[in-house]
């Protein structure tokens, strides 16, 4: 019998500072042991480093896709469109599969053909070490949507979706940030899923050009929240993502005031005085008034 056939699709903005990294999660698609893997790398925004294109055009290993426009999302939906596997997933160009990852998750759906995505727990690597990112204590599979509240057990790279049944629509609507969080709760609120408590992906935090660090990711959470808010949860999930509708802004509030953006910071925080649960962070008000007795002084 033939292994079966998964695709991964690698998003890269073909950064020199993620060559290396970029290189291994490639390597850890194509070495899976069980599958037949085809990798579509595709390279997108205006950023990309000339050598890391080169190399990529001439690694005959893989599909490369290049697009001048920069965006997760985007990505996603011209990968999903190239495939013609059964199966499909994505992996960022900082992470890595671990050994039987592939197979172990095409087994797990194998299994219940019901499920439309299967989602593992995985490590997330830092300075410190590895630490396994969702608890034994988390029941992901009681309840995924609610589960989600609890603590986001879905990382990059450790989800594989049933292509028939997952298609590019799914990803049509994806915000530019909180992607796996959007993309996870967008399936389990159409189809049944399987969540395996069994670490196949290791997740990078803290890597070069890491967009988490940025303003835009700070800024842009409203927007993915709210984004997240259309899909058909109920109404308590609901209830709590308004809320943090108000931490979003409220992050965004202290961001501008620690740049010395006061205006915007003001503008942030009045936003976040106007969401349910906002009067949490009307004390932050000081904050901005010692502030601008201080610029006039």
């Amino acid at each position: 019998m033939a292994d079966p056939a998964v695709t991964i699709i690698i998003p890269t903005l073909g950064l020199r500072e993620r060559a290396a990294s970029l290189q291994v999660a490639i390597d850890s698609a194509l070495e899976q042991p069980g599958v037949c893997s085809t990798v579509i790398v595709v390279l997108n925004g205006p950023r990309r480093s000339v050598e890391v294109a080169r190399l990529l055009q001439n690694d005959t290993r893989i599909t490369l896709v290049t697009l001048e426009a920069r965006g997760l999302p985007n990505a996603l939906i011209v990968g999903r469109s190239m495939v013609r596997t059964p199966w499909f997933t994505a992996l960022d160009d900082d992470d890595r599969y671990l050994p039987g990852a592939l197979l172990l998750r095409v087994r797990a759906l194998e299994q219940r053909a019901e499920c439309a995505a299967v989602v593992t727990n995985g490590y997330r690597r830092s300075g410190v070490g590895d630490e396994l990112h969702v608890k034994p204590t988390q029941d992901v599979n009681a309840d995924p949507i609610r589960s989600m509240l609890e603590g986001n057990w879905c990382l990059p790279g450790s989800w594989l979706c049933r292509t028939e049944l997952v298609g590019v629509s799914a990803f049509e609507e994806m915000p530019s940030y909180l992607e796996c969080t959007y993309l996870a709760l967008r399936i389990a609120s159409e189809y049944p899923i399987v969540w395996v408590d069994t670490p196949t992906v290791i997740y990078n935090i803290g890597s070069p050009s890491a967009e988490s660090q940025s303003r835009a990711y700070v800024l842009g959470q409203v927007r993915a929240l709210r984004s997240i808010m259309a899909l058909n949860l109920p109404e308590d999930v609901r209830r709590v993502l308004r809320a943090r509708i108000a931490d979003a802004y409220h992050a965004a509030a202290d961001y501008d005031r620690l740049a010395g953006a006061p205006r915007d910071a003001w503008r942030w925080h009045l936003a976040s005085l106007l969401q349910p649960a906002g009067w949490r962070y009307l004390s932050f008000t000081r904050h901005l008034l010692r502030d601008a007795v201080r610029i006039r002084s």
